[in-house]
């Protein structure tokens, strides 16, 4: 059994353990500031006050807007930004469905139906695949900055305003990305971004709503705030006050340990952008020496990722096996962390979307409304994994995770290298003339 033999194969995995990067690290200050919101004893805030205005202030200041809304999930300030700009029965939504299904999936509990649009190859919403999707009934078009990557936001701007639509953009995976300078969730009418565990900002579950509209504002709060806040945060002369005792029937505030764990993570989300670009690169890098292997999420032309994932395409034309093979080999030496996107299917390949149902209407027109060759090439074919952000007092287990990531790429790549070098020599070897 030779050193290249792979773990695949009975040989003997690279990595001593299974190595997958931690995150959210427990930092000690972090954990400290939960200590003290439970000190503080206020385990449930009903206002915008103390550490649910700190975040809110913190987040409103890092993306120039002047209304943050915190909720208990990415999905509850979708839904509160889809509630905000007035959607209803037999309105449409231009969605990708190249996406996590719950991008769109709160459109269903207003009564909305999500129309879906193929990506491009770098998994970026597609407006020309759109453009022939707009009915008289699309009302507004929701983006995903997928893997933290940037979509085209000049394009996309420009084409919700041709068409007179609202713009929401999931910024679930990119905190902190930018798009020529311009964070995400900046460019339409509401950003949304969540803070569950995996996320960048990490509240244990959570999510934040960001507009500078008044309007989307006050009726965000109405859908998941009532009460306390709604009444001293709406404009008591508006049309909507009323409501503000009892709200519109959900209740979507967050909890206050989550928000005190995820506020001083805020202050270095720039600092963390810059680190995890380093990494990207050095990520790339290790898994360029495997032939075949293309990084799809890097950041390019302006649009500087988040890198929530790195995500990478392998051509089964040159790496024989393709992707699945890729993923097993790399699994079996130790490499748990990288693996094959599950729940982001394509949209339009779940029984939700091909079959919608929404508990205040019944439609008369499918989601499903073309071809999506592109997202269903990068669902079979694309692979990720996760990018360090080194935060202090990390940074040498942040080295020691790529380090561990180059021994397996390294294995990966020698085994493939002795075969073909075993592949040529076998068609070089004389043939024998056999028995005359």
């Amino acid at each position: 059994m030779s050193a290249t033999t792979l773990a695949l194969d009975g040989g003997i995995p690279v990595l001593g353990q299974p190595t997958a990067y931690p995150w959210p690290k427990l930092r000690p200050d972090w954990c400290e500031a939960v200590n003290q919101q439970l000190a503080s004893g206020r385990l449930s805030i009903y206002d915008r006050s103390g550490v649910v205005a700190e975040f809110e202030d913190a987040w409103s200041e890092g993306h120039s807007l002047p209304y943050s809304l915190v909720t208990n999930s990415g999905t509850a300030a979708l839904h509160s930004a889809f509630y905000g700009i007035g959607l209803g029965p037999g309105d449409e939504v231009l969605c990708p469905t190249y996406t996590f299904f719950a991008t769109a999936a709160s459109l269903f509990q207003l009564g909305a139906l999500p129309v879906l649009v193929d990506c491009r190859p770098d998994g970026a919403f597609d407006t020309n695949h759109a453009a022939a999707l707009v009915t008289e009934r699309t009302k507004a078009i929701v983006v995903t900055h997928m893997w933290g990557l940037p979509c085209e936001m000049d394009d996309v701007v420009s084409f919700a305003s041709r068409h007179g639509l609202d713009l929401i953009e999931d910024c679930s995976h990119a905190h902190g990305a930018t798009y020529a300078g311009r964070r995400v969730g900046t460019f339409g009418a509401a950003g949304a971004w969540s803070l569950q565990t995996q996320k960048l900002i990490a509240a244990g579950e959570g999510g934040v709503l960001a507009t500078d509209r008044r309007d989307v504002y006050d009726r965000a709060q109405l859908l998941g705030h009532f009460n306390k806040r709604a009444m001293k945060e709406m404009d008591p002369e508006g049309p909507l006050y009323p409501y503000a005792v009892t709200g519109h029937g959900l209740k979507y505030r967050a909890h206050p340990l989550g928000i005190a764990f995820a506020l001083p993570q805020v202050a270095e989300l720039t600092d963390w952008i810059d680190a995890k670009q380093r990494y990207a690169r050095r990520l790339a890098e290790l898994f360029h020496r495997i032939d075949g292997v293309t990084a799809v999420t890097l950041s390019r032309d302006g649009r500087v990722s988040a890198h929530y994932a790195l995500l990478f395409e392998v051509d089964p034309k040159v790496l024989p096996g393709g992707r699945d093979w890729l993923v097993a080999a790399c699994n079996a030496e130790g490499l748990e962390d990288m693996d094959v996107p599950k729940a982001t299917s394509p949209l339009h390949t779940l029984h939700l979307f091909q079959a919608p149902t929404s508990p205040v209407t019944s439609y008369d027109r499918p989601c499903v409304r073309a071809a999506y060759p592109v997202a269903e090439h990068l669902a079979a074919h694309t692979f990720k994994i996760s990018v360090p952000c080194a935060p202090r007092a990390f940074e040498d287990e942040d080295d020691r995770y790529v380090e561990a990531v180059g021994k397996v790429t390294d294995k990966i790549a020698g085994y493939l290298a002795e075969r073909r070098a075993q592949q040529a020599s076998a068609r070089l070897a004389p043939v024998g003339r056999g028995v005359e």
